[in-house]
């Protein structure tokens, strides 16, 4: 029988007739399937799929189990290598040799797990903010400092004494004190993931941390440049890769960076870039890693350079959304998988040097926490945030994993000594991540109270002679029309001048650390006039110039993923005393927003609502916009006011709005009968509510711009029909969120409520069943540490 590509001719002579040929059909000896019991895990193609499943369904796995108690995406992955490897499943002989063969190791695995860390450098370049360093240097260089200082005295004085007496490596000192370097050096790239995991990413601490471990990789990028060239054979040598090196970086900032900031000049504001561009860019990355390692340098220097040089905004942005999850989720862990199969513990035999490693492996973990906690209390940070900050500087990841592998891929280091390091690194993370997790809460989150003065509500300023600080943020252009008209029914004068901050909130995934800039210094980074923070400060600034009375604007440009953003806002809310927080209404100009951003912007409103300092209004923009001119105004506002703390904010803003000559007021009393007795909570909410509202009448008797009508009800259906048949021509209607009627609160009537943020009242306003849905709805919540009883423990259901 011969090849399919071949015949066989059958003569024989005693045999007359024409001559016989054999053919094997390709087809029949083709057919691989379980059907014919010839599937086998012996072709690379099938082989890599079974291990890319048979991972990713192990790290997902474990991932789900272990989240909830803390642990990261890189432990699970890390974790799921190790099970997978011949330390546990795979030391079975079965599940070894039907994955794990000397027959079946094909390089096609090794690449595509190299792409994947070269790919994951590249994004985490992409996400730096070099800004953040010189925003934070002057806090975080102590904590530099200290991370370095401490493990540094630990090896002189105790590690290089003990050089040749551990087995393992055969670098000789220099590899032990690269070694040493590796467990007191903290990596941005590694802190900043798993404090995203961890929500910390936008906390005081996270932010330290994050600072601190840039200056980390400032120096440790510096010192592996510095350590290629000094390890070369000759002088000559050395030069040419100082000089490659500077051409590399100048080419790529001087050649390649102009023609990404083209790309971004020539893509309109607001959509993304051309696919030509993105896909030259990701095919750049790997011209990259073939540039830096043919002169010399490490293969992985090229994407981090390219990285660096990628311009801030969409072009950043884009690029990640095309190729994160594709390499975090398929390419990087093969990198895991590949670390996890070169681990064996049953290896692990020299017990001495075993003993003598890991004391070494302690000392320099605790000396460097010791460290840090020295430095955070020199730096009047309390001893327990200390603590959590050391912890968190001791996270380790993927880049000691690249550091390690690469040693014993060059044979400097043995297989126990890479198991060793690798079993450290991740014994550490695992422990501190679930103990930062569990023992930091952020401040802004937690409600504790700062030192000096406070300002949370607006019943709580001192009178009307104060500045009125409004913190407002904005998605897009179309909000500020709304919002301008809010602020000139604000009632700005001289006695008790407005104070706007606003926040120009963008989502964007392009940098690992948040930012919020102030908009000129914004403009300078970006070069860009046209630009929607430009528009939008530009229409603040000119009513600003035109308002009815002195309104002064302080705008900014926030750069942050949705899930982060409240924090920002809290904390720049609690720097500038603001008592009230306007934010707009997700559902606002649906037609012109992303549908995709309904949902984060949703979840935005959601978290200012649960964990804000002061007081919230969320304003539902309906398209009605008030006959407003400079020269003239006029605006018809109608409130209803049903009892609680949310109401009496709304009518503590209403109060200052009555000093306004142009703006006509409604008030809408509604009193709901009790037959029972009330109780504790009831009859101190009412009596508050009596407080106000008497005070309210005092201060407008005389009034004829206020009209104030008391309407009785027996329960929450006559409340109803109430606000049904108080319907006018309003340009504005202000509710509270809550009310001290029980039947009005939301877990009462969840089902009736198609927004909970909007509570039931403000729900009802919100739709067409009122005005034809045509009204802005203002709606008022106090902050949740201020509230009592069911008001303050009440929590965020959606």
């Amino acid at each position: 029988m011969a090849n399919a590509s071949n015949t066989t001719q059958s003569i024989n002579p005693g045999i007359s007739g024409p001559p016989e040929f054999c053919i094997s059909s390709p087809l029949a000896s083709g057919f691989r399937s379980i059907w014919y019991d010839r599937y086998h895990l012996d072709h690379p193609l099938t082989l890599t799929m079974a291990k890319i499943m048979l991972f990713v369904v192990t790290s997902q796995v474990l991932h789900c189990f272990l989240k909830p108690l803390g642990q990261t995406k890189f432990v699970c992955n890390l974790l799921a290598g190790i099970i997978l490897g011949p330390s546990v499943i795979g030391n079975n002989k079965h599940f070894r040799d039907t994955l794990f063969g000397e027959k079946l190791q094909f390089p096609v695995f090794d690449v595509i797990a190299q792409m994947g860390v070269v790919y994951s450098l590249f994004l985490t370049a992409v996400k730096l903010d070099l800004g953040m360093l010189k925003r934070t240097a002057k806090t975080s260089w102590k904590i530099f400092l200290a991370s370095l200082l401490c493990p540094t005295v630990v090896f002189f004085s105790f590690v290089y004494p003990l050089a040749g007496a551990v087995p393992g490596f055969s670098g000789g000192k220099v590899l032990l004190f690269w070694t040493t370097s590796s467990l007191s050096f903290t990596y941005f790239p590694v802190i900043a993931q798993a404090l995203d995991e961890l929500n910390l990413l936008t906390s005081e601490l996270g932010q330290l941390a994050l600072s601190a471990s840039m200056l980390n990789d400032a120096l440790q990028w510096f010192l592996t440049a510095l350590n290629v060239v000094v390890m070369q054979e000759k002088v000559i040598y050395s030069i040419g890769i100082i000089f490659s090196l500077f051409a590399l970086v100048i080419f790529t900032f001087y050649v390649a960076r102009p023609l990404m900031l083209f790309t971004v000049k020539n893509t309109p504001e607001g959509y993304q870039p051309k696919e030509i561009y993105v896909v030259a860019i990701q095919l750049g990355v790997l011209v990259m890693a073939f540039m830096s390692d043919a002169i010399g340098m490490s293969h992985m220097a090229g994407p981090i350079i390219l990285g660096l040089a990628v311009p801030d905004g969409q072009l950043g942005a884009t690029l990640i959304a095309k190729t994160e999850y594709l390499v975090s989720e398929v390419f990087l862990p093969l990198f895991f998988f590949r670390i996890g199969t070169s681990i064996d513990m049953y290896k692990i035999s020299r017990w001495v040097s075993f003993t003598k490693l890991q004391a070494i492996i302690i000392a320099f973990y605790a000396s460097k926490t010791m460290g840090i906690t020295m430095a955070g209390l020199f730096s009047k940070i309390s001893l327990k945030n200390s603590l959590v900050l050391s912890m968190m500087m001791n996270i380790k990841g993927i880049l000691e994993l690249i550091l390690y592998n690469g040693w014993l891929s060059m044979k400097l280091i043995d297989e126990q000594f890479f198991a060793q390091m690798v079993f450290s690194l991740l014994a550490m993370t695992m422990l501190v991540t679930p103990m930062i997790r569990f023992s930091y809460i952020p401040p802004i989150w937690a409600g504790s109270k700062t030192n000096g003065p406070q300002v949370k509500h607006i019943q709580s300023m001192a009178s009307k002679s104060e500045t009125f600080r409004i913190l407002c943020c904005v998605h897009n252009e179309e909000s500020v029309h709304s919002i301008i008209t809010l602020l000139e029914a604000s009632n700005p004068t001289e006695a008790s001048p407005i104070t706007v901050y606003v926040v120009h909130a963008l989502h964007y995934i392009g940098r690992a650390a948040p930012v919020l800039v102030p908009c000129k210094k914004h403009k300078k980074k970006f070069k860009r006039s046209d630009t929607a923070s430009d528009q939008i400060v530009q229409a603040f600034e000119n009513y600003s110039k035109n308002s009815g009375g002195p309104v002064a604007v302080q705008a900014y440009t926030m750069v942050n993923p949705y899930k982060y953003m409240h924090q920002t806002i809290f904390r720049l809310a609690q720097d500038q005393l603001v008592p009230l927080i306007i934010i707009p209404f997700h559902e606002n100009h649906q037609s012109l927003v992303d549908s995709n951003m309904t949902g984060p912007i949703r979840q935005f409103n959601l978290n200012v609502q649960a964990y804000s300092p002061c007081t919230v209004g969320i304003l539902v923009d309906r398209g009605s916009h008030s006959r407003m001119r400079f020269s003239s105004f006029f605006y018809n506002i109608a409130v209803f006011f049903i009892g609680g703390p949310d109401d009496r904010e709304a009518l503590a803003y209403t109060s200052r709005m009555c000093d306004n000559p142009e703006v006509e007021l409604t008030v809408f009393r509604i009193i709901v009968r009790i037959n029972k007795s009330k109780g504790i909570e009831e009859e101190t909410e009412f009596k508050l509510d009596e407080s106000l509202v008497q005070e309210f009448k005092l201060r407008n008797l005389g009034n004829d711009r206020l009209n104030w009508h008391d309407i009785e009800v027996d329960d929450c259906v006559q409340v109803m029909t109430a606000i049904s048949s108080s319907q006018g021509h309003y340009d504005l209607v202000m509710v509270g969120k809550r009310h001290s009627d029980i039947s009005l609160r939301d877990e009462e009537m969840v089902e009736f409520v198609q927004n909970s943020e909007l509570g039931v009242i403000g729900d009802m306003l919100a739709s067409s069943d009122f005005c034809g849905g045509t009204v802005n709805v203002l709606v008022m919540q106090e902050s949740r540490d201020l509230g009592i009883g069911a008001f303050r423990c009440d929590s965020l259901k959606s």
